[in-house]
């Protein structure tokens, strides 16, 4: 006997759906809930190094100058040559190779007097000396009395120090500071020996600050000062750990 049409409730198909949406549900939060616990946990951390160093290379330069009058500017050129010539031979004479020296090009500088009127020029040359020898550079530089002579004048003087294997000690010192990170992500995640700290997933190396000893200069691209010959880099790295 066929069932009666009674049985079929016009409810049932409604229900279905509602059974098969709440079962879906309950699939896609059980997955989300999944996947959240098999994420990893992460700390970051910031590293740092830094280390000092002495320069080997010193960058000297000079200006030299003559003052002349306004109609003897000629003139003025051919002293400044003859006082070039001069101050080349006194640096060789003080152990300075001429392989070492660089020359730059004349200048004249108009001089003014009390009236606005043009009283003559001072014209200047420059040169500069590369040196692996900052100590003998310095011992010149403080002394130029024994370069100066016959009325030359010396209108500047200033010397740059710098460090031939800098690029090494640039690699040498994000070690350190990858290391440093490495040790305090361990201390947060429970000590050296806990073995909680997994692999580095992810680091980003700040800018290189290279100034003068105890310095607190700092600057958002880096800084590479040339004044002293003693010096301290430092540098930042950013990374982060897996959390076992």
């Amino acid at each position: 006997m066929p069932a009666p049409s009674t049985w079929r409730s016009p409810y049932l198909l409604p229900a279905a759906v509602l059974a098969l949406g709440v079962l879906f549900a309950f699939t896609v939060f059980g997955a989300f809930f999944y996947s959240t616990r098999a994420q990893k946990s992460t700390i970051q951390v910031v590293g740092s190094a830094n280390e000092r160093f002495t320069s080997d290379i010193a960058k000297w330069r000079l200006t030299i100058a003559r003052q002349v009058a306004d109609s003897d500017l000629a003139s003025g050129y051919a002293r400044l040559q003859s006082d070039l010539g001069g101050l080349i031979q006194d640096l060789q004479a003080a152990g300075i190779d001429s392989s070492t020296i660089s020359i730059q090009p004349v200048n004249a500088h108009p001089l003014w007097g009390p009236d606005g009127r043009r009283e003559g020029y001072s014209v200047t040359q420059s040169l500069y000396v590369l040196s692996e020898n900052p100590d003998r550079i310095e011992s010149l530089a403080l002394n130029p009395g024994e370069l100066l002579e016959g009325g030359l004048l010396l209108e500047g003087s200033y010397i740059e120090y710098y460090y031939s294997r800098i690029a090494e000690l640039k690699h040498s010192l994000l070690a350190k500071a990858t290391a440093d990170a490495r040790s305090r992500a361990a201390e947060i995640a429970g000590g050296e020996n806990s073995g909680a700290l997994g692999t580095m997933i992810s680091g980003r190396a700040g800018v290189f600050q290279i100034t003068e000893p105890y310095s607190t200069d700092v600057s958002g691209g880096g800084m590479h000062s040339t004044s002293t010959k003693e010096k301290e880099i430092s540098v930042t790295v950013h990374a982060t750990f897996e959390a076992n």
